[in-house]
């Protein structure tokens, strides 16, 4: 008998058998219970940035952020106000969006701030049109949130105002002055302290990058690793019962003279 049929007989014995069957059981139950672990660490950490966004009071645009800074994730969903005047005639059309079951497109204007030039996400509006509805005249203050630019989209060029993304590294090269490497999801616009109606619908900021938390994420480590030192046990003593067993392979034959 050769040795790989050695190993294959001492497996498939009642013992190795049902001692198989419980690593099997055992592997199984450590990955179910490491995945398990790893979305309660995912809803935690989104539990956490929700908190974390929703109690932090709405502040100046120039306070929480520069012109040409970069944008890191503790800026995701913070409530800010931004003061000036809005560049109609650089709005934009960004085209192919969906919300709550509508499509449209998003519009898009430049704020021009005393600090620098922001991008204002004004809202939705449906259909494809190839120039943005008007915004306010004057100076205008733009309650929302902070989201980031978007990654740029190729494609067959467009008519019009029409884009296909919020592409902040194009536009800084188009809208002249210092510009926020940031999106404004504005919720409200005011006029001399007054709401602006529109007929746009509003966009809610983007969904956040959830970190993890740390505890279970290592609780979902620690049970994969249950895992995989299950299989090495399993391996290290049946190894150990063949080291210890008779001889079975069959002794190779001299070749005569």
């Amino acid at each position: 008998m050769t040795y790989p049929e050695a190993v294959l007989r001492g497996l498939f014995t009642p013992r190795w058998v049902g001692y198989t069957a419980l690593l099997l059981v055992a592997v199984a139950a450590c990955v179910l219970l490491g995945l398990w672990q790893l979305g309660v660490a995912r809803d935690e950490g989104l539990k956490e940035a929700v908190r974390s966004a929703g109690v932090l009071e709405r502040a100046p645009l120039q306070d929480v952020l520069d012109p040409h800074a970069a944008f890191t994730a503790p800026l995701s969903n913070r409530p800010v106000t931004a003061t000036g005047t809005y560049d109609a005639a650089r709005s934009l059309v960004v085209v192919e969006r969906r919300l709550d079951g509508t499509d449209g497109s998003w519009v898009v204007t430049p704020l021009v701030t005393a600090e620098g030039t922001v991008a204002v996400l004004r809202g939705l509006t449906p259909g494809t049109p190839t120039t943005a509805p008007t915004p306010p005249t004057g100076t205008v203050a733009v309650d929302g949130t902070l989201g980031p630019g978007e990654s740029p989209r190729t494609g067959p060029a467009l008519p019009g105002e029409q884009r296909r993304s919020v592409d902040l590294a194009s536009l800084v090269n188009e809208w002249p002055g210092d510009l926020y490497n940031a999106v404004v999801f504005a919720s409200a616009e005011r006029v001399d302290g007054s709401v602006v109606a529109t007929d746009l619908q509003r966009v809610p900021p983007p969904s956040l990058d959830a970190p993890l938390n740390l505890r279970n994420a290592a609780y979902a480590v620690q049970w994969w690793v249950f895992g995989v030192f299950a299989i090495w046990m399993w391996w290290k003593m049946y190894r150990a019962e063949q080291e210890g067993a008779p001889e079975t392979v069959a002794p190779r034959e001299e070749v005569a003279a």
